[in-house]
């Protein structure tokens, strides 16, 4: 190896390690912001409708955070897209901690929240720019990062709430890091931009069939991300009257069951193929989902939540991965237009579940998402049949 390909070499492991530290920050704050949801609705007396409405408006901003990616992706490249996503973050996160008034923390979750979706594309971009130049599966391995982050983020807030800092220091971690991670962004993650932005020649027409196909996967797993994420240590906490500690443990549960499949799945690509994995891992999530909804007691349900975690854990960076490998020259775009489904996810998740509980019961909205997923055995198929090429070992 002479020096131009050692110093390559070297670039490259610190693109990676600044991704991973990425993915990292993003799982570790959203785990932070979503378990303090129990303590924030008890602090300004929310009722579950008001909490809805304020976890609808913050999936709207981030939806529109994604759109903002793609706008900076092609103009200045995702790099600083990133950047930005973060510094609205962290200044989200102080002000959510810190605000007096429900309306101050319903403003401070929107900014928080266009943040949130910036990144969330931005940071598939460079993830998928890193994994094309090196020919190597990494989606998986990233995603492991966040979810790893985000058990240790459920962790931080289950000790945080039991101190006179309460969710508040938890907070204020999670928005000290994304500051860190903005600064490292800024000098070791790609400055390139896709090829259509810099061609015009190379701006062929979206592949709108197939990224629908995956918007639709996407949506799903999303779904159950978001409901579990928003309504597990709610659930535990006021319909099974867990303690304040324990509440939190059931997203950490399920961020357990997403980090086991995540580890194994850029090894298990390589023997199975990426239909094959998605399939076996969304039946698992469904009847992990209808455990939960049956409600038996604690251990039940923290289990039920580690086993929906298998089902998003693979069909996230699979689809992420695959849609990437749609058009090379429009690649940042068709991340960041896959990625606005995520919210649509995250609207009936968390926004749908939360209304359901009022008429038919938590355990009842629960048993939707056992559903959902198992619509994902159709959309499989045809990702399967319409797109061969694309499930290949890799």
């Amino acid at each position: 190896m002479d020096v131009t390909e050692k110093l390559s070499q070297q670039l490259q492991n610190k693109t990676r390690w600044t991704i991973a530290l990425g993915f990292a920050t993003q799982g570790l704050g959203y785990a932070t912001v979503m378990t303090s949801l129990p303590s924030l609705k008890s602090r300004f007396t929310l009722n579950d409708d008001e909490l809805s409405i304020i976890i609808l408006a913050v999936c709207i901003a981030a939806a529109l955070g994604s759109i903002l990616a793609d706008r900076l992706a092609v103009k200045i490249g995702s790099r600083f897209a990133i950047i930005i996503g973060f510094l609205l973050e962290a200044c989200g996160v102080i002000f959510a901690a810190l605000s007096s008034t429900t309306t101050l923390m319903t403003i401070s979750f929107i900014l928080y929240g266009i943040g949130l979706g910036c990144i969330d594309a931005a940071l598939n971009m460079q993830a998928v720019i890193l994994e094309q130049k090196t020919a190597k599966s990494m989606l998986g391995g990233f995603f492991a990062c966040y979810t790893a982050a985000a058990f240790l983020g459920a962790m931080i807030m289950s000790a945080a709430v039991s101190t006179v800092l309460g969710a508040t220091g938890a907070l204020c971690v999670a928005a000290i890091l994304a500051l860190f991670t903005a600064q490292l962004g800024y000098r070791w993650l790609s400055a390139g931009r896709e090829r259509a932005a810099l061609k015009k020649s190379a701006k062929t027409p979206l592949p709108h069939k197939n990224l629908l196909i995956y918007g639709l996967i996407i949506l799903i797993a999303f779904t159950v991300d978001s409901a579990v994420s928003t309504w597990s240590s709610i659930y535990l906490k006021d319909v099974l009257k867990s303690s304040a500690s324990i509440a939190p443990l059931g997203y950490a549960a399920y961020q357990v069951g997403i980090l086991i499949t995540r580890l194994i799945t850029d090894p298990l690509v390589k023997y199975k193929s990426a239909a094959w994995l998605a399939g076996i891992c969304t039946v698992i999530g469904a009847l992990g989902c209808f455990v939960v909804g049956l409600g038996l007691g604690f251990g039940a349900v923290i289990f039920g939540f580690l086993l929906a975690g298998v089902a998003v854990g693979a069909l996230v960076p699979l689809t992420f991965s695959a849609a990437g490998r749609l058009d090379p020259n429009r690649r940042d775009e068709i991340i960041a237009r896959v990625n606005i489904f995520n919210y649509g996810g995250a609207v009936f998740g968390a926004v749908v579940i939360g209304l359901l509980s009022g008429p038919i019961g938590y355990g009842p909205a629960f048993y939707t998402l056992a559903i959902a997923l198992l619509v994902v055995l159709i959309f499989r198929n045809k990702f399967s049949k319409a797109n061969e090429a694309l499930l290949e070992k890799f």
